[in-house]
């Protein structure tokens, strides 16, 4: 009887041997690849851009003909001026509420055009012209203007830049640059972590790319 038990004990045990060889080659050959990943960034300076520019005027009705008439003529000199908003109303105190009669002065108008300038000549020009006609103005810069050749070529040059500042880092990594192959690019969010109006407002182009490698 205590012959059988040990025969039995030695032949489990032998089992037991046997599976944990069969699960120990399972997990060797289903073991996940050895991958990286890393972020590439670029940046540039748009300091030769145009500009996206918000005009408008703000005051009294009497003198909103003498704004829209400079706009009109502006706005055959650069096609891209657009009217965005034309509001008049009524600019009193909330205790004057019907008491009297609405008088002329209390009048006043909003008038708001989005501009594209091409270049800083073209703003300066318009900025000289309205000090010169003592009208009430604002001229605001809104943002950076490229056209879409400019654009695609600064994108592109960003792009590749952003790879090649990936690549270093992989290699840095792996221990060198033919340690690794680069299994995908991803384009991420170039507005991270200042919002989208950031990089535009501050005449900037960002491009960032998450890289991801193989180890060879």
């Amino acid at each position: 009887m205590l012959y059988k038990m040990r025969k039995m004990t030695v032949w489990a045990l032998a089992l037991l041997a046997s599976l944990g060889a069969v699960s120990s080659c399972d997990l060797r050959s289903n073991a996940p690849e050895n991958y990286l990943e890393v972020i590439g960034e670029s940046e540039q300076t748009m300091a030769d851009a145009g500009f996206r520019l918000n005009l408008s005027y703000n005051g009294p009705l009497s003198m909103r003909g003498q704004f829209t008439t400079w706009a009109d003529s502006l706005q055959k000199e650069i096609p891209d001026m657009v009217l965005t908003s034309d509001n008049i109303y009524i600019n009193y105190m909330p205790e004057q509420i019907g008491k009297g009669k609405i008088q002329p002065n209390m009048m006043q108008s909003n008038i708001s055009y989005n501009i594209v300038a091409a270049d800083s000549a073209v703003y300066g020009r318009i900025l000289r012209d309205m000090l010169r006609r003592n009208i009430p103005f604002n001229l605001n810069i809104a943002g950076t203007y490229l056209d879409q050749e400019q654009r695609r070529k600064v994108q592109q040059k960003l792009m590749q830049e952003a790879l090649e500042h990936a690549q270093t880092k992989l290699s840095f990594l792996a221990n060198g640059p033919d340690k690794y192959e680069i299994v995908g690019v991803e384009e991420m969010d170039n507005t991270v972590p200042y919002g989208p109006e950031y990089n535009d407002f501050n005449r900037r182009m960002v491009s960032r790319i998450k890289v991801k490698a193989r180890r060879l």
